[in-house]
């Protein structure tokens, strides 16, 4: 008798340790899917840098709405519905529509999802306790545009250093887009 209750102690202990494994698991599993929908809408975002000449936006070389863009940002302008064949759109009311859809899924698709697209010389503190890690603020400065995409990272209650990285607002994914937007004119 005392043998069976022992290895029921031993058997529940083993299936509490599965059951933690399992939730780890599906945690990290979610994490790799919220990283890879951040990854397709900088490739998306790409797309559309590289669709509209920056010299049909902009006049001058590297200012454009495409090297600008915050999503914690509010529209100010009213935004031209560019869908359909009836739709006759200038390349700047085009970019302005495709820019406010794909901020609009990077707010949906993410979880407290937040994107900066920005030239920026030094993505990264350079000195303090945030040293090497990346942050929402550009330099406006260097021929690389960076994607900076955020969003709240679930985790588990009892784990306080994890908790403290995923309430971080600090960008989880940079990416480089492309170098001088003036290769891309027509």
């Amino acid at each position: 008798m005392i043998e069976i209750l022992v290895s029921l102690v031993i058997f529940a202990i083993g299936m509490l340790g599965t059951a933690g494994l399992q939730l780890a698991t599906l945690r990290s599993n979610q994490f790799s899917t919220q990283a890879a929908t951040a990854t397709q809408l900088a490739r998306d975002y790409e797309e559309i840098a590289q669709l509209v000449p920056s010299a049909s936006i902009s006049a001058s070389e590297g200012t454009s709405a495409l090297s600008v863009l915050d999503t914690s940002i509010a529209n100010t302008g009213t935004i031209t519905e560019c869908k359909g064949t009836s739709a006759a759109c200038t390349p700047a009311q085009l970019t302005a529509f495709m820019l406010n859809e794909w901020k609009n899924r990077v707010t949906t698709d993410l979880p407290g999802g937040r994107a900066k697209v920005c030239r920026d010389s030094a993505p990264k503190d350079t000195s303090g306790s945030s040293e090497g890690l990346y942050r929402w603020a550009c330099d406006d400065q260097g021929d690389m545009i960076m994607i900076k995409l955020g969003w709240a990272a679930k985790t588990a209650k009892n784990d306080k250093v994890m908790q403290a990285i995923a309430t971080d607002d600090r960008p989880r994914i940079v990416i480089t887009v492309f170098g001088n937007q003036k290769d891309f004119e027509d």
